[in-house]
């Protein structure tokens, strides 16, 4: 199953990034390439989780430890959360806090998911306003 949904998915990636190396793709075509690329590692990285649960049920759990850039996973992740919330009318607003770990050493996969359904229930149940990350509490 894994190779019938990653497959398609790398050739949708393997193209985008070909189109966005074009000299003659405009400006706005980039930035909608970068969303499509943004929404396809998202994707990539949410079947990589739904395996991930099959072997949870199947009680083989892995934790997959590795030197994480948390900086940049939280920045990756402010990008795509900001789509969704401008959408919906929202501000998403990421907080820089200068004393947070730049490199820390988790399971980046399961951290990405877990603040990627934190955010997107904050932003599906907030009316109006915004959404803000904190990097401090992280």
């Amino acid at each position: 199953m894994s190779h019938e949904l990653r497959t398609p998915l790398h050739a949708i990636l393997g193209f985008t990034d070909l189109i966005k190396r074009d000299s003659t793709t405009s400006p706005s075509q980039l930035e909608n390439l970068d969303i499509i690329s943004h929404s396809g590692e998202h994707l990539l990285a949410l079947i990589n989780d739904v395996l991930e649960m099959s072997k949870i049920e199947a009680g083989q759990v892995t934790f997959n430890e590795e030197s994480v850039d948390l900086h940049q996973l939280l920045k990756d992740i402010a990008e795509m959360m900001r789509i969704r919330a401008k959408h919906k009318g929202l501000q998403f607003i990421l907080e820089h806090e200068p004393t947070l770990e730049h490199f820390i050493t988790t399971d980046a996969g399961k951290l990405r998911q877990i603040l990627i359904n934190f955010i997107g229930n904050a932003i599906k149940f907030t009316e109006d306003g915004g959404v803000s990350l904190v990097r401090s509490v992280l």
